[in-house]
């Protein structure tokens, strides 16, 4: 649980990013546990983006110093999920994704947080892969630097799945369909990468913000340490009881395809999900992990979530 503070009051887990695909399972979590959180989000909306009740709305951003002091008073433990997972160029994931998190990392120190948890990606791996890796990785040095200050722990999420992200709803819907396409793999190597259940990720990120002992400043969860987009279309099948057809997408194409992305995003200054950047992080070989937390989802289980109705 967190610290009390002098007051006697239980210290309140601050978030961030609460609009977002994880944020908004971390808060629900915190709410199951009735644990006082409250989170940061642009605008007043908490009846749109169905937060629990019991969550303090504070209204401003990652550069509206005075809406994070707010955000941060009496707060023990800090948990930074927001960041841009898109931009044009490069210049929106350094303003967010690094500047960003300078801001909130600097306001928590001053305003006494205790334990700093910072939601990064896999991608800090390889930081030239893809601008937004770099931007990811560059604000983890930066935090890493403050750890004299305030315990920081860095959680790195591999692909993260479940029911209600936006982003990854087109590909359920064609996967009910029947058609899963998914970059062309190599000659004798398929593509391997590591997937976390967002349940799985939530509870993770929420029991770390509980503990009190030290533990690795760099984590790496995962529910599936290591799959192949075989396997997902053999898994979908499965579960929807009918054939689900692996549709290979040679990587010149992909390319291509994310090459003019990038230009039509640049004509109407707005960033696309599709972008050359991430088509070199969907064609990387090896995005596994080592070993799955316990009590993990399997991935029937977690494509039984997104793709069945409940």
């Amino acid at each position: 649980m967190p610290a009390p503070t002098s007051d006697g009051e239980a210290g309140v887990v601050a978030v961030t990013g609460a609009s977002g695909f994880i944020g908004a399972q971390v808060l629900s979590r915190l709410n199951q546990l009735e644990l006082p959180s409250r989170a940061v989000i642009r605008h007043k909306r908490n009846r749109t983006l169905n937060l629990p009740a019991s969550t303090e709305i504070v209204s401003g951003s990652l550069h509206d110093l005075e809406a994070l002091d707010v955000l941060l008073k009496r707060a023990k433990t800090c948990i930074h999920a927001a960041g841009a997972t898109k931009s044009i160029g490069k210049t929106e994931f350094q303003r967010t994704n690094v500047v960003g998190t300078h801001n909130i990392a600097a306001q928590a120190v001053a305003a006494g947080v205790e334990h700093f948890i910072y939601i990064s990606s896999q991608a800090a791996r390889a930081p030239d892969i893809s601008d937004y890796a770099a931007s990811k990785a560059e604000s983890e040095t930066a935090l890493l630097a403050l750890q004299s200050q305030m315990k920081v722990t860095i959680i790195r999420p591999p692909a993260v799945i479940g029911p209600g992200d936006p982003m990854l709803q087109p590909m359920f819907d064609l996967i009910r369909a029947g058609w899963l396409p998914a970059p062309g793999a190599p000659k004798n190597a398929p593509r391997k990468f590591a997937v976390i259940s967002v349940r799985d990720l939530a509870d993770h990120i929420v029991s770390v913000a509980q503990t009190s002992e030290a533990s690795a400043q760099v984590l790496e969860p995962c529910s599936i340490p290591a799959t192949n987009w075989k396997e997902v279309a053999e898994i979908a099948s499965d579960v929807l009881e009918r054939k689900v057809r692996l549709l290979p997408i040679w990587p010149g194409l992909m390319k291509g395809a994310g090459h003019l992305a990038d230009g039509v995003a640049a004509l109407t200054r707005r960033p696309l999900p599709l972008s050359n950047n991430k088509v070199s992080e969907l064609i990387a070989v090896d995005w596994t992990y080592d070993h799955a937390i316990s009590d993990a989802m399997s991935l029937k289980e977690i494509f039984e979530e997104c793709l069945l109705d409940h």
